[in-house]
């Protein structure tokens, strides 16, 4: 799948917008945010390489891991997905985007593909425990933000994972 440059920069754009804006407009962006991700069936992928300076990895939050070529989680991170919930549900002010990645064994469109399902996967299961689908988004890097560029079994099992980022416009205000 393919995305006009356009259209990158017009999802870009209301991502700051997103950042820049008060609660309420926040919220009406957030929502034209989503609306935007989940265009064609939820398989619209937006892949901006300063994701980080608009959303950060919550400490509380843990990736979620994969084996090859499987789109639902391995079974030893239930654990941290329920915890990931627990926070979500916690904390109800906090949108969080499920971001798919996938190792570089495979072609860069099935790479992208798998990495959209296994961040839908995450996003079922998070609604599945009662966080509101209204506050999640996702997309997929496929395999283009690896974590290690080593050609080992562990550099790979950590590029297949789901990570969850929370906009930093959302998080609490510090005191």
């Amino acid at each position: 799948m393919t995305m006009r440059k356009g259209t990158l920069i017009t999802v870009t754009g209301l991502l700051v917008a997103l950042i820049a804006t008060g609660s309420t407009a926040r919220e009406s962006r957030w929502r034209a945010l989503q609306a935007k991700l989940t265009a064609n069936g939820n398989q619209a992928t937006v892949v901006t390489p300063d994701v980080n300076q608009e959303f950060n990895t919550v400490a509380d939050l843990r990736p979620v891991h994969f084996d090859v070529n499987r789109a639902a989680a391995r079974g030893d991170d239930a654990p941290a997905l329920q915890a990931d919930a627990a926070w979500l549900r916690a904390n109800p002010e906090h949108h969080v985007l499920i971001a798919g990645h996938a190792d570089e064994r495979g072609t860069n469109q099935y790479n992208m593909a798998l990495g959209q399902r296994r961040a839908v996967w995450v996003r079922d299961q998070l609604v599945a425990r009662g966080v509101p689908s209204d506050r999640i988004s996702v997309m997929s890097f496929g395999e283009v933000r690896a974590m290690c560029r080593d050609k080992t079994q562990e550099c790979f099992a950590g590029k297949r994972r789901a990570d969850l980022l929370v906009a930093r416009s959302l998080e609490p205000q510090k005191p």
